[in-house]
């Protein structure tokens, strides 16, 4: 495609929903020649033209993400099998041959600001934060996976994360899991009944599931609420967080105990693997 034929989008994409957008606006560029909603179970669309045969098709950011989130269980031999993600991050073909074919957007459409953005986007972060079920309401990783909002004690500075953050999280030694920030907000303790009724119909669903008492939430509030998008979950395979350190700082891997900064490089080597 050439440059001047590139749709243009104002402001990074850095989340599925962005791929989706993205492809919304060039299927018939990409070969797709006309569009079919999407399914509620399963693939993201399970039957589509593309150049001339029928295939099914999952969106995802990165290529990776079609690994991590167990795509491959579902997968049927008869079936034609299209991921369309906005990065290739780890060459999914080549660890998934099976699949029919892997389109990356990025290098398809022009990213562009508005005259009133601030032409110094700041860099999302990349964090990985230990992950303790007792002091999480109890639960286990995998029960925040439709919540979207997790509660948090860390402190983050000016109170703010910026959206497309990532964030991994520990277990002990092992990797659980992770999920792409939208925002972060600070919500003081409340301070009469009231408010705490309030916050609790706000945060019986999706946060404690409608489980927990005003008392309960009393005794366990935290001011900070991570909101989140594209959540996953490691299963299946132990992966120790300290084999994605420099193996010669020692003096890190002693010092965390509940939150380290990655490197980009670092998140989507783990990421990819």
């Amino acid at each position: 495609m050439k440059e001047k034929d590139k749709p243009i989008f104002y402001g990074e994409i850095n989340e599925e929903a962005g791929v989706v957008m993205a492809f919304t606006k060039m299927h018939k560029e990409l070969g797709f020649p006309y569009l079919i909603p999407s399914s509620a179970r399963g693939f993201d669309i399970e039957n589509i033209l593309y150049k001339g045969q029928y295939v099914t098709v999952e969106f995802e950011y990165l290529s990776s993400s079609f690994m991590v989130d167990r795509h491959l269980n579902n997968m049927k031999k008869e079936k034609r099998y299209v991921v369309i993600c906005w990065e290739d991050d780890c060459n999914l073909i080549s660890k998934v041959p099976e699949l029919y074919e892997v389109i990356e957007l990025r290098n398809k459409v022009k990213i562009e600001q508005t005259k009133e953005e601030d032409k110094n986007v700041e860099e999302p972060l990349y964090i990985l934060l230990s992950y303790d079920k007792q002091k999480a309401d109890g639960k286990s990783f995998y029960d925040w996976k439709f919540s979207n909002c997790y509660r948090c004690k860390m402190k983050f500075k000016d109170n703010y994360i910026p959206n497309g953050s990532k964030i991994l999280f520990k277990e002990g030694e092992y990797l659980v899991g992770g999920f792409t920030v939208v925002r972060y907000e600070v919500i003081p303790r409340p301070e009469n009944e009231a408010e705490w009724n309030l916050y609790k119909k706000l945060t019986d669903y999706p946060m404690s599931l409608y489980t927990e008492t005003i008392e309960e939430l009393k005794e366990s509030f935290v001011e900070g609420h991570i909101f989140y998008t594209d959540f996953f979950e490691i299963k299946g395979a132990k992966v120790k967080w300290q084999d994605y350190i420099n193996k010669d700082d020692e003096t890190q891997k002693r010092k965390f105990t509940r939150r380290k900064d990655l490197t980009k490089q670092e998140y989507y080597s783990i990421v990819g693997n």
